[in-house]
């Protein structure tokens, strides 16, 4: 797209038979001629459902749906100054068979002042860090200990300057093996803001090897 305007609606079906071809699929957008892309994500995990998998769900930004969630739909407000490109790489073995989508957008006589660029990206650690569980019981491994600073956490997002944090979309993988109770552990949040040297938002930070 050239000129000012914004996207505001995204739809896409895509058949392939390769298994894991939504975490193969990368999805890229930029604005305003950048270099390097705003938006960089597997497809599947930037239309709200990770691990390759679909499912049928509905939320107001992100939908996929009908037939076991194989239509997907994005819904964020996507503005722009100076044009907009927005790509599908295939990075897996096999040829997509087909791939169908919808780019919904209005054309801006002119750039709005004031408005943000849409961001979003992906990361992935495996295995997560954790504490080894030798000596502790089960329950103890899993619930006890406190973390203040962080330390250790896996970080969703750093980012510095002016800007709008609208959420973040996690999977895991709980890799442990055991006959045990056995919670995933996703731990809660932290928030620093403006290296104020303690957490916004203050969490525990579980005891559990995650992937």
């Amino acid at each position: 797209m050239e000129g000012a305007g914004c996207v505001r609606h995204i739809w896409i079906t895509i058949r392939s038979k390769e298994e894991w071809y939504l975490r193969r699929i990368l999805l890229r957008m930029y604005w305003d001629g950048e270099e390097e892309p705003s938006v960089e994500a597997p497809i599947g995990d930037f239309f709200g459902i990770g691990h390759g998998l679909t499912r049928n769900y509905v939320s107001a930004p992100l939908q996929m749906s009908p037939q076991d969630g194989k239509g997907f739909n994005c819904w964020w407000p996507m503005p722009y100054g100076e044009g907009a490109r927005i790509e599908a790489w295939n990075q897996g073995e096999v040829e997509v068979e087909a791939f169908y989508y919808y780019v919904d957008y209005e054309e801006w006589e002119e750039r709005q002042p004031g408005m943000g660029r849409f961001h979003a990206t992906w990361h992935k650690e495996n295995p997560t860090e954790g504490v080894p569980e030798e000596g502790m019981g089960n329950r103890e491994w899993l619930f006890n200990g406190t973390n203040p600073d962080g330390a250790g956490n896996y970080v969703i997002l750093e980012a510095e300057g002016r800007g709008h944090y609208v959420g973040c979309n996690v999977n895991i993988h709980n890799l442990r093996e055991t006959e045990e109770f056995n919670w995933y552990g996703e731990g809660d949040d932290m928030i620093f803001i403006t290296a104020r040297g303690s957490p916004a938002s203050w969490g525990r930070a579980q005891r559990t090897t995650t992937g």
